[in-house]
C-alpha cells in the first residue's frame, strides 16, 4: 500500500442530508467503483471514505463521531488530505443491474452507476433505504444519471414503508434482473446476498470495517471471515457473507 499523501482544496460543499456533507475538492483520481482513500485529518486521525466522483473528487460524509464532525466543520478553502485510493472494486456485470443502498451505502453505489454506459443506465434499478425522509441521500442524483429510483422509509414517510430488503425482493421475484449490488448495513447485505443467491444472481457488496492500522493489513480489525476489508475489500461477492 503506497502513501503518497495529497492535499486539496474545498471548492464546493453541498448538504446532502442532516448528517451527510458532500465535499468537492479540486483534483482528480482514478478511483474505481467501490474503491475508497483514506482521508486524514493533522492531529485527530485518519479513516477511510467511499469516492462519489473521480473528476472532480467528491467525498460524501456522513457526521457520526468526532472525526466526521471535524470535517463537517471545514469550509470552502480549507483543504483536505488523502490518499488512495485503495481496494477492490465492483465488477461491472449484467444489463438490468438492482442497486440496494440502505443509509449512507448509497455513496459507492453512485460511481458505480456512473460507470455504465447511458445505453444499460436507463436499465438500473436502485432502491434506497432510510430509517426517514430526511435521511434519503442521492435520490435527485440518481434520477438524473437516468436510473429508477425505489425509496422505502422505516416509518413510511417517504415511498415504501418498510425496509430495503422488502422492495428488493419484489425486484428479484418479478423483474428482468441479471445482478445485484449492495452497500449497507451488513444484515440488510447478507439478506440481499441470499436472495440473490436464491435467485441465482451475480451479488457483490461493499462491506464496512473500522481500520485501526490505516487500512496497511497489519491489525485484524476488520476481519470478515478470513478476509481483511481493508486489503482484499471493501467489495466481496455477497457469498462472502453468507460463511
Amino acid at each position: 500500500m503506497k502513501f503518497n499523501y495529497q492535499t486539496a482544496n474545498i471548492i464546493d460543499i453541498k448538504r446532502e442530508t442532516p448528517r451527510v456533507k458532500t465535499f468537492t475538492l479540486d483534483i482528480s483520481v482514478q478511483a474505481k467503483p467501490g474503491q475508497y482513500v483514506m482521508l486524514w485529518m493533522p492531529g485527530v486521525n485518519e479513516k477511510p471514505f467511499g469516492v462519489v466522483t473521480n473528476n472532480p473528487l467528491r467525498l460524501s460524509i456522513a457526521s457520526v463521531g468526532p472525526f466526521t464532525q471535524k470535517v463537517h466543520r471545514l469550509s470552502v478553502g480549507d483543504k483536505m488530505t488523502f490518499r488512495g485510493p485503495y481496494g477492490s472494486a465492483f465488477r461491472i456485470q449484467g444489463k438490468h443491474p438492482l442497486l440496494v443502498g440502505g443509509g449512507y451505502g448509497v455513496v459507492p453505489l453512485y460511481l458505480l452507476a456512473q460507470s455504465y454506459p447511458p445505453s444499460v443506465r436507463k436499465n438500473i434499478s436502485i432502491v434506497i433505504g432510510a430509517r426517514i425522509k430526511s435521511d434519503l441521500a442521492f435520490v435527485s442524483k440518481f434520477k438524473t444519471l437516468g436510473c429508477h429510483v425505489f425509496v422505502s422509509t422505516d416509518d413510511g414517510s417517504a415511498g415504501y414503508r418498510g425496509v430495503s430488503t422488502d422492495v428488493a425482493a419484489k425486484f428479484l421475484d418479478k423483474q428482468n434482473i441479471d445482478s445485484v449490488y449492495a452497500c449497507g448495513p451488513e444484515p440488510m447485505m447478507k439478506k440481499i446476498s441470499h436472495m440473490a443467491r436464491e435467485a441465482r444472481i451475480l451479488c457483490q457488496v461493499s462491506v464496512e470495517r473500522h481500520f485501526k492500522c490505516g487500512g496497511m493489513g497489519l491489525c485484524g480489525s476488520c476481519s470478515l471471515n478470513g478476509k481483511l476489508v481493508c486489503v482484499d475489500g471493501p467489495v466481496f461477492p455477497g457469498s462472502v457473507l453468507l460463511r
